[in-house]
């Protein structure tokens, strides 16, 4: 009776954690069946993107005068 038990609550928990997994608003975007280059590539694209938003966000800052607040007067 306890194996039996066990059993039922390990596959409820496993369904439990799939179904959140796939009706996720936001799923994760590892593949289960993805290749370590396709992993490598997936990782090399995300840094290219992060650096990329970085250097805009500095360009408009440099462009951007400093207003000058009640502390600096």
């Amino acid at each position: 009776m306890g194996n039996t038990a066990f059993f039922a609550v390990l596959i409820v928990l496993i369904l439990g954690i799939l179904y959140v997994m796939k009706s996720s608003d936001n799923p994760p975007e590892t593949n289960i069946h993805q290749t370590p280059k396709e992993y490598i590539e997936m990782v090399e694209k995300r840094k290219a993107e992060r650096l990329s938003t970085e250097n805009r966000e500095k360009q408009g800052q440099q462009g951007q005068p400093e207003q000058a607040t009640d502390t600096q007067r």
